[in-house]
């Protein structure tokens, strides 16, 4: 079964515990972006939103740190058993990325790699970490809005075949522009998971948005 996870950086920010509430029933979590400045161009929420966030839903938490020394937030962040945090190969660290990765999971959370658009598939043939779970950013990483990237459809088919070759298929979500016109294709082509936002965010009734976006999904 697909999950979908609504990305609440385009979310009504003033409402925002309404916006779960409302939409808990039909969600299978939520998709957080944490930006600094500094790795990208805008600045968004913090350790404390996160966990006002966390206390406010039973659902999975997806935190995409796209923000420089992920490994100082970690300490700050008061995930349950499970909750995912995904980083970037590119962000700076006072540790290597195989070391980041073992410490998400001494947490007990699921560690995900995030690959922005021009990064290679291929890096991931170099982690020697155990990590089961993708993030394929199908637009640059730092504002919501942006119209999605189809080249990400081949990236999707790539990561799948590397993480088969290696025995260790992904799970694979796909982040960015996606809407009714492009989830028959991400689906078709193997994503396990869809982050929506301004697709959702945007119409006057996001629940009914949501219930429409998982009516049109393909079970694989």
């Amino acid at each position: 079964m697909i999950q979908l996870f609504p990305s609440l950086i385009a979310a009504n920010l003033l409402n925002l515990e309404k916006e779960i509430t409302q939409l808990d029933p039909y969600v299978d979590g939520y998709h957080l972006d944490v930006m600094d400045f500094h790795f990208v161009p805008n600045l968004t929420i913090g350790p404390d939103t996160i966990n006002a966030i966390r206390a406010a839903t039973e659902k999975l938490l997806y935190v995409h740190l796209m923000v420089e020394y992920p490994e100082r937030y970690f300490e700050r962040l008061q995930l349950r058993h499970g909750d995912i945090v995904a980083i970037h190969p590119e962000s700076p660290s006072e540790m290597p990325l195989d070391k980041l990765i073992t410490l998400i999971s001494s947490h007990g959370w699921t560690p995900c790699v995030a690959l922005n658009p021009e990064t290679p598939a291929s890096i991931l043939e170099k982690i020697s970490a155990p990590l089961n779970h993708l993030l394929l950013m199908s637009v640059n990483p730092g504002f919501s809005g942006q119209q999605f990237m189809p080249l990400v459809l081949l990236k999707l088919k790539e990561a799948i075949s590397i993480g088969r070759a290696a025995n260790n298929p992904y799970v694979i979500a796909v982040d960015g522009g996606i809407n009714q016109e492009n989830v028959e294709a991400l689906v078709k082509d193997g994503a396990d998971q869809l982050i929506i936002g301004s697709a959702l965010f945007s119409q006057h009734n996001p629940v009914f948005a949501i219930k429409a976006l998982r009516s049109s999904l393909v079970v694989r």
